[in-house]
């Protein structure tokens, strides 16, 4: 975990339940940090004294200068509410700009004019090194490149995602605070390769669980995944990628939506106001929201951490 002492510089630790050792050594970004870990554990040094996991600010463990890819639709649940079912189709692949990143408890800012702000909880996977161009990743090799998973959220402005004839995903998922990251950095050994199909995603808004479903109903798994990355993009150490999110989005796709879309594809302003009428009977994230989100194995044996954000609009 990274984390924040009252008026001090940002530190490394190690958690442990609700506390935290603080690793001697500083660290510039999540890279070094893996790079030490990855060529001996043993050369991270803790404190001897522990902290209070609630007494301290919580910041993302993924350095704000990464890539980051994601996944659309990886999951048949969701595939099925946004009105596609049948053959598995291609890999819905699409990136977020570094500045969506903020910490696991801070607020997601509604940016002006969004009108339906949604929520996707999501695993992201951190490469432990480069892969190279055109690799070939399968399951005896995936954790050769995947050196650490974290929780993330792909929070999306809807009204923005649909703001230009040819989908502005870009712009809708990429305003700063939408993709909170952390707490926890879990860094993987090599027996841990059954526990990224093995993995519980929660969230909840205002208590209520929206969202619940586990890791092996991945569409496109991990391996696939990065294969197809690396045919056509450079992916570095330390990237991230999000691996999608299940059923359970506010994102009401029904057949309005479609024709919302399809009567009004070259008239940006009236296709919007379409779609958002096709969404009065749901209601979206608001400010005062309060969204609870978690990552845990699937027996609920490990805890890899839990995000509490509010909303809040802009200024």
């Amino acid at each position: 975990v990274k984390f924040q002492r009252q008026d001090s510089q940002p530190q490394w630790g190690v958690a442990s339940g609700q506390t935290i050792s603080p690793i001697t050594q500083s660290f510039a970004s999540h890279r070094d940090l893996m790079a030490v870990y990855f060529a001996d554990p043993q050369h991270l040094k803790t404190d001897s004294n522990t902290l209070e996991m609630r007494d301290l600010k919580l910041l993302s463990p993924v350095s704000d200068d990464v890539q980051i890819f994601c996944q659309g639709l990886n999951y048949a649940s969701h595939k099925e509410e946004g009105g596609l079912t049948g053959e598995k189709g291609q890999n819905l692949i699409f990136s977020k700009p570094a500045s969506t990143i903020c910490g696991p408890n801070d607020d997601i800012v509604r940016p002006n004019g969004c009108e339906l702000l949604d929520y996707e909880v999501e695993l992201a996977l951190i490469l432990k090194q480069d892969l190279p161009a055109n690799s070939h990743v399968d399951k005896t090799n995936l954790l050769d490149y995947v050196g650490g998973l974290t929780l993330t959220n792909d929070v999306s402005a809807r009204d923005f995602m649909f703001g230009a004839p040819m989908m502005q995903w870009f712009k809708g998922k990429g305003q700063r605070t939408f993709c909170p990251t952390g707490p926890i950095l879990y860094l993987l050994d090599d027996s841990d390769l059954e526990l990224l199909s093995n993995l519980q995603l929660t969230l909840s808004v205002n208590g209520e669980i929206k969202q619940n479903a586990t890791t092996d109903q991945m569409i496109f798994k991990p391996e696939e995944t990065l294969t197809e990355l690396a045919s056509f993009a450079d992916i570095k150490t330390g990237d991230m990628l999000l691996t999608g999110t299940p059923g359970g989005v506010t994102l009401n796709a029904n057949f309005k939506v479609g024709l919302a879309i399809l009567l009004n594809f070259t008239k940006d302003n009236k296709r919007r106001q379409k779609l958002i009428k096709t969404q009065e009977s749901v209601r979206y994230l608001e400010p005062g929201d309060q969204l609870t989100l978690s990552l845990k194995s699937r027996d609920g044996s490990l805890d890899l951490g839990k995000q509490i954000n509010g909303i809040r609009d802009a200024a």
